[in-house]
């Protein structure tokens, strides 16, 4: 599902590097990714999801090698077939939560929104113990109901692969079991691929496999 070869990144004016000599992730493999702050963790998934481009290397996401896709196509990759759960969630603020779920529907090339969809939209946020707040902004919720929005949106299209930052990291003990328990069980069922990045070593063992990146990283640098 994913492999990476020989990548190397680096931020213009800053002494962060990241030189990844190989790593792959299988087919519907449940990877968490743990490692100290500004070891690049936040970047894998960025250049995963190919929001940045390497320096060096290859990026390869299924049949798609995401680090020569020119910029219209990598953002029609993403819309279709990636669920992203962002650190800072990228909720929009003029728009309803229920809105905001349907989002990649209103940018996607070629999709819509219909009725199926707004069930779909409606069925995660219950998941999630959000569906009363579907009328709501942004603005009116917790760190934890954004949090629970930005899994729902990430789920709504269905996609194989799920990059996930810190999913859990602005919920209480139930909620952080209830979004985990959601992405896992999402992944086993749709037999779709999870990568997060998690600080909360009691959640590895829920995983199929731990990735560090103090170990996996051969620069040094902060984020």
């Amino acid at each position: 599902m994913i492999e990476i070869t020989d990548l190397l990144f680096k931020y213009s004016g800053s002494d962060f590097a990241l030189q990844v000599k190989r790593l792959v992730i299988d087919s519907a493999e449940a990877v968490a990714v743990v490692g100290p702050s500004g070891s690049g963790k936040t970047t894998l998934l960025n250049l995963l999801a190919g929001v940045l481009l390497p320096d060096e290397g290859q990026v390869r996401v299924g049949t798609q090698q995401v680090s020569t896709l020119h910029d219209a196509a990598r953002r029609d990759f993403r819309i279709k077939q990636l669920g992203m759960v962002f650190q800072n969630f990228e909720l929009l603020e003029y728009l309803s939560v229920l809105d905001n779920i349907l989002l990649p529907l209103r940018i996607g090339a070629g999709l819509k929104v219909n009725k199926a969809a707004r069930v779909r939209a409606r069925d995660l946020a219950g998941h999630v113990g959000i569906a009363d707040k579907l009328q709501r902004y942004p603005g009116q919720l917790s760190q934890g109901e954004r949090q629970r929005v930005a899994v729902s949106r990430a789920l709504l299209l269905q996609p194989s692969l799920i990059l996930a930052d810190e999913p859990t990291g602005n919920l209480d003990p139930s909620n952080k079991t209830l979004v985990l328990d959601l992405l896992l069980d999402y992944a086993r069922t749709h037999a779709a691929t999870l990568v997060t990045v998690t600080h909360d070593r009691e959640l590895l063992q829920r995983f199929d496999r731990v990735v560090d990146f103090s170990e996996l990283n051969q620069w040094q640098g902060v984020t």
